[in-house]
């Protein structure tokens, strides 16, 4: 991330669910004194440097990283050596589902009543930076909305704002994001009424 002209970059890392992130940084000519800085974030991980830097070493604790660097002078930034493993502790659950790409299809993950361990299933979408993600529900069948017992609902989160919308019902939505991440929440009662769920994502430009 050196002799660029933009001020602003960011470069986005993913991996498979199950896998864990870290990146050393080789080496940097960031002017901390003029206010340049580089920011690691993720799901569980919020981190940002400028001193001392090549002796870091960065853990994302889950499958994805976003690396944003801001520079004052042109050619400054730094140099980042990543690699992946397996996670040394689980942070997902079996029926969650990692999306990458400009598009893609969301659908409900199915679970057998006799399997189910009340878990909340989770779909996470990744678009490329700078970009913000737009979700069309197609299809929704969550169940009766007057059976607020065991309703069940969808939970869509836009990760930059951590801002979260709920929907229940038939109705079919339009929800896009301010960033490029997004979660998607499966609360369901599987054993009155199965989550019936489909959508397409894609990327969008900023606003």
């Amino acid at each position: 991330m050196t002799g660029l002209e933009s001020s602003d970059c960011t470069v986005a890392i993913g991996r498979p669910l199950g896998e864990e992130i870290t990146v050393s940084v080789l080496e940097s000519s960031l002017n901390c004194t003029a206010g340049e800085v580089v920011l690691f974030s993720g799901r569980m991980m919020w981190r940002t440097g400028c001193r001392k830097l090549p002796l870091s070493l960065i853990n994302s604790r889950t499958n994805t990283l976003i690396v944003k660097q801001r520079v004052l002078l042109p050619g400054n930034g730094v140099i980042l050596q990543y690699n992946s493993r397996t996670a040394t502790k689980k942070y997902y659950q079996d029926c969650d589902k990692q999306l990458f790409g400009p598009q893609g299809e969301i659908v409900n993950p199915v679970q057998l009543p006799d399997q189910r361990q009340e878990v909340v299933c989770r779909t996470f979408v990744n678009v490329a930076p700078q970009h913000r993600v737009a979700v069309r529900a197609l299809y929704i069948d969550l169940g009766n909305e007057s059976n607020q017992t065991h309703f069940n609902y969808i939970l869509v989160r836009d990760v930059s704002t951590m801002k979260t919308m709920a929907f229940h019902g038939k109705k079919q939505f339009l929800w896009e994001s301010t960033g490029s991440q997004a979660e998607i929440e499966f609360h369901e009662n599987v054993k009155d009424h199965p989550i019936s769920f489909w959508a397409e994502y894609h990327a969008i430009e900023p606003k």
